[in-house]
């Protein structure tokens, strides 16, 4: 059985993530602030409990810089078109 990050669902996510994550931390972080802009309006509960956010410290390659992590929460609760649509302007904005 394969698991697959939730990134990995779409491939335009997927690239976009993957991409991401070879870039600086100021360009990711950059990305972040774009994210977080674009999504603020939504309604999403990232809030995580100190237990929740003690084990998840350090796991993932995005959770090293805390606006990137969010940034990375909100695009994981954003409604499907939305992802892809915010996919698709991280990888023009990095190229």
């Amino acid at each position: 059985m394969f698991f697959k990050r939730w990134y990995d669902v779409d491939p335009t996510v997927s690239k976009a993530i993957a991409t991401l994550e070879k870039m600086s931390e100021d360009m990711q972080v950059r990305c972040a602030d774009h994210i977080i802009s674009k999504l603020k309006d939504f309604d999403f509960d990232i809030e995580m409990s100190l237990d929740d956010q003690y084990n998840y410290i350090m796991r993932r390659w995005y959770d090293k810089n805390v606006k990137v992590s969010h940034a990375m929460e909100y695009l994981k609760k954003a409604p499907d078109e939305v992802r892809k649509e915010l996919a698709l302007e991280i990888i023009n904005y990095l190229k």
